[in-house]
């Protein structure tokens, strides 16, 4: 195998242990906080173990904290969408990729907009519209904007391969940690510690963030950041299949058209970006 094609199959097996995520949290009946705190213990383990493996050294600056700060509120602000809208529009908004990323590019390397960018927002932009004129009947207002935010760190998260001085393996290993600390004064408020949650919150962190951050790092060190994040795409689809299937929860018409806006938007300008780097 390749190593092209281990890079793709990396991302891949991200994708899918990324996608199980609405589910897990649609089950949990745990606050969000409690969620994010408890499965970062697992979510911990495997990545330590992952590291000392790969005798990759834990390092700590300035730009590794701001990775850390960005998984963080990328994994609070997302388990929290979770519980206030439904599965696929937080994930959906989540992929809103094409702006964050023009954004913090224009912001901090003072890269401008190119066209495929500004097209790309715009197309993104006319999809939130339509997720926000349903949530104005259905409540979810504040799980979209949530949503959103989450996107936006998650486009921190995605680029950090790309800081120099910056260590991926670091942030996220330290940002697990974080969570559990910060959750501590909400766990002896849960009075539910049946099956269903314990089990759900141990695969959060072992399958849809240990195992999955694990798949991402391998990748993105084997195929470019644009090429991989068209690959993901396979999350925001696969995570809305699996809540309906096995949690019966399904996403309005006009949030549906929202979606097939935003992906189109998400993929046309990953393709057109693969195209100009080809070039």
């Amino acid at each position: 195998m390749t190593t092209q094609q281990k890079g793709i199959l990396y991302t891949i097996l991200s994708a899918v242990c990324f996608s199980t995520g609405g589910l897990l949290i649609k089950l949990n009946t745990w606050s969000s906080m409690t969620i994010c705190g408890l499965r970062s213990i697992w979510a911990f383990l495997i990545f330590l173990i992952y590291m000392i493996v790969t005798k990759h050294p834990v390092r700590f600056n300035g730009k590794v904290l701001i990775g850390v700060l960005a998984n963080t509120l990328m994994s609070i602000s997302f388990i929290m969408a979770n519980k206030m809208t439904t599965a696929a529009n937080a994930i959906i908004l989540q992929f809103t990729l094409p702006i964050d990323i023009m954004l913090l590019m224009w912001i901090f390397a003072k890269k401008k907009p190119d066209k495929v960018s500004v097209i790309s927002a715009s197309i993104s932009f006319l999809g939130i519209l339509f997720f926000f004129l349903e949530s104005l009947s259905t409540g979810g207002m504040a799980g979209n904007i949530l949503a959103i935010a989450s996107g936006f760190f998650y486009a921190i998260v995605f680029l950090i391969k790309k800081i120099p001085g910056a260590d991926f393996e670091s942030s996220a290993l330290i940002s697990f940690a974080l969570n559990f600390v910060i959750g501590i004064p909400f766990y002896l408020q849960e009075t539910n510690f049946g099956a269903v949650n314990v089990s759900t919150g141990i695969l959060q962190g072992v399958v849809q963030i240990g195992l999955a951050y694990m798949f991402l790092n391998a990748a993105l060190d084997k195929v470019p950041p644009v090429g991989a994040s068209l690959l993901s795409m396979i999350e925001p689809i696969l995570n809305p299949i699996l809540v309906a299937v096995f949690y019966g929860e399904t996403i309005g018409p006009v949030s549906l058209v929202g979606a097939v806006i935003v992906l189109s938007s998400a993929l046309y300008y990953n393709c057109a970006s693969t195209s100009i780097e080809k070039s």
